[in-house]
């Protein structure tokens, strides 16, 4: 579903990416761990068309989508979750979710009755204006915005960050849902253990590019690499 290979990109003259490479499967959870400021968040905008690519090669479902637009990127299939958030405050729950509404191509077609099946809080909030709703009520929104677009590739750049532990619990469970129904889901956040049972495998990002690749049980039996990579 998405290969990037060898990806060199950066802002204005500085680099950041430095050969970044890694996979995820159809239907595979796959992670980018690391510390703040290694890369992961540009290797997202990269992804997503935001940033140029300088090098190297990324495939998004067998097309080739390096320095295409963001908005190419999104009709490919990908929805992104970005960091902070990002709903539209001067709209309501459901005018944010409908906003982003588009046909899909995979077997589950995501709605507003699916929507709040999975998200009964913004049901519950659906006509309140979303720069109303707490931190973990926005990122719901911000998820439930992205599967509107009914995806194929789910993107989440610091799904829990911020968030008390009983969002984060309910986030993870959603995940869990939406990987049982076959979503590919690229996803970057800090806590390894509520991810245990969701990743599939693990990418440590160090300096711009994966430093590491193996399973959560791998990660587990290692814990030098949690020491020496993510200050655990």
């Amino acid at each position: 579903m998405l290969s990037a290979e060898d990806v060199r990109a950066g802002y204005g003259s500085s680099e950041v990416l430095f050969g970044m490479s890694f996979e995820a499967a159809r239907g595979e959870v796959v992670s980018l761990i690391g510390r703040n400021g290694m890369g992961k968040t540009t290797t997202v905008r990269t992804l997503m068309g935001m940033l140029p690519v300088r090098a190297g090669n990324i495939v998004i479902d067998g097309q080739p989508v390096v320095n295409r637009p963001p908005h190419a990127v999104a009709r490919l299939g990908v929805g992104l979750v970005p960091e902070g958030r990002r709903v539209f405050g001067s709209l309501t729950v459901e005018e944010n979710l409908v906003a982003t509404r588009r046909a899909g191509r995979g077997k589950v077609e995501w709605d507003l009755p699916r929507i709040y099946q999975l998200f009964p809080r913004l049901g519950e909030r659906r006509r309140q204006s979303s720069r109303t709703l707490s931190g973990g009520e926005q990122q719901m929104l911000a998820i439930g915005r992205a599967l509107m677009t009914n995806p194929l590739l789910l993107v989440l750049d610091e799904a829990t960050e911020g968030l008390a532990p009983i969002i984060r619990q309910e986030i993870w469970r959603c995940l869990a849902v939406l990987k049982r129904e076959g979503l590919t889901i690229v996803v970057i956040d800090k806590n390894l253990a509520e991810m245990q049972d969701l990743v599939d495998r693990h990418h440590i990002v160090e300096k711009g590019k994966v430093v590491w690749a193996g399973s959560p049980g791998e990660l587990s039996a290692q814990p030098e690499l949690a020491q020496r990579y993510l200050g655990l």
